[in-house]
């Protein structure tokens, strides 16, 4: 996190990657200090050994337990678990909120052992914040949480982009290609996409890293790869001087969560049509909310339609890009992720005063 606040100070990156901190400190008298990621190297090595991540950064967390009211984990599990089972047992006694953003562990197991102790795991957090709200809903049934219990510590929010960091790209339309990108490493599949573009004559930009470089017999001449590190204010001017935003996504049913999620922020903020993969679970619908296509999952043919319905339909586009734009200052931005996040930590602190 200490990265991403530095890269928003340097004016590289949105607030929005820095979860809630600079909205919180602009709105409320909520200090959030980022605790720094990584110290002592060998202790994660030996977490490994025993499935445990960040080790380091929870030991260290422990031991400064006085220096702070509450832990806000927004990346829950992955850096909480040690935390968790201590205060499962009383031993760690500070208040836990969390950020979650797929199924909760054992949701969708059918095992009723599994489902207890995942039930005993979540309610242990004081705060849990599902940024899906049917992921929140499928976790309480699941896992069977009373609603007097659910409504007290169960809640959802909407993760939404910086409403300031994008304006710096506004304007910046250099150059004259006419092309569609995608961009993103996590659950992506290039190679549905690159399927479809073999029978579409727009071209494609991919910009993904090294161990997600899409895995294809042959790559057709009007389809670009970028796999190298390249800076986010960078990519920006790809996308601001795009056409559309796709976002191909490939992910086994268990473990369904906010899956392109990330990469519907900057749709939003830069006022982009997009095409992309169906996903319950993420909270905003870009069909009913005018901005974008639903395709299915692997659905080659439907990926070449909606481009072609698309592209050859400019005034549909031009609408698109403007309900895209209404949706980012009506509903789905930084600020009102902020105040969500004001709303439960008080009532956490309340709660423990």
């Amino acid at each position: 996190m200490e990265n991403a606040f530095q890269l928003w100070r340097e004016g590289k990156s949105g607030s929005h990657h820095v979860w809630g901190k600079i909205e919180l400190e602009k709105i409320s008298q909520i200090n959030m200090v980022i605790f720094p990621h990584e110290k002592y190297k060998w202790l994660n090595k030996l977490g490994g050994v025993f499935g445990i991540t960040h080790l380091d950064q929870q030991i260290r967390i422990l031991f400064s337990s006085t220096k702070y009211d509450i832990l806000y984990a927004p990346y829950s599990t992955q850096n909480t678990k040690l935390l968790l089972v201590l205060k499962l047992f009383r031993i760690y006694r500070k208040p836990i909120v969390v950020t979650i953003h797929s199924p909760f562990l054992g949701t969708n197991y059918n095992n009723s052992w599994v489902k207890w102790i995942s039930k005993k795991l979540l309610l242990t957090y004081d705060a849990s914040i599902f940024l899906s709200d049917n992921l929140m809903k499928q976790a309480i049934e699941k896992l069977g949480i009373r609603r007097e219990i659910s409504s007290k510590k169960i809640f959802t929010a909407q993760w939404g982009p910086d409403l300031n960091f994008y304006s710096n790209f506004k304007g910046k339309n250099s150059m004259s290609d006419t092309y569609l990108i995608s961009a993103g490493h996590t659950s992506r599949d290039y190679e549905t996409l690159i399927e479809a573009f073999k029978q579409l004559d727009y071209k494609l930009k991919i910009f993904c890293t090294p161990k997600s470089i899409p895995i294809v017999d042959e790559i057709p001449h009007n389809v670009t790869i970028y796999s190298e590190f390249i800076p986010y204010s960078e990519l920006m001017c790809y996308y601001l001087n795009s056409s559309v935003i796709l976002i191909p996504l490939k992910y086994d049913s268990r473990n369904e969560g906010c899956q392109g999620m990330t990469s519907i922020q900057d749709v939003v903020a830069l006022g982009k049509p997009t095409i992309i993969t169906k996903n319950k679970n993420l909270n905003l619908d870009v069909e009913k909310e005018g901005f974008g296509i639903f395709v299915d999952m692997g659905d080659v043919s439907g990926w070449v339609n909606a481009v072609k319905a698309l592209m050859d339909n400019k005034a549909k586009m031009k609408q698109m890009s403007e309900n895209a734009t209404a949706v980012y200052y009506r509903k789905f931005n930084a600020e009102i992720f902020g105040a969500r996040l004001e709303m439960v930590f008080s009532n956490v602190y309340n709660s423990y005063k």
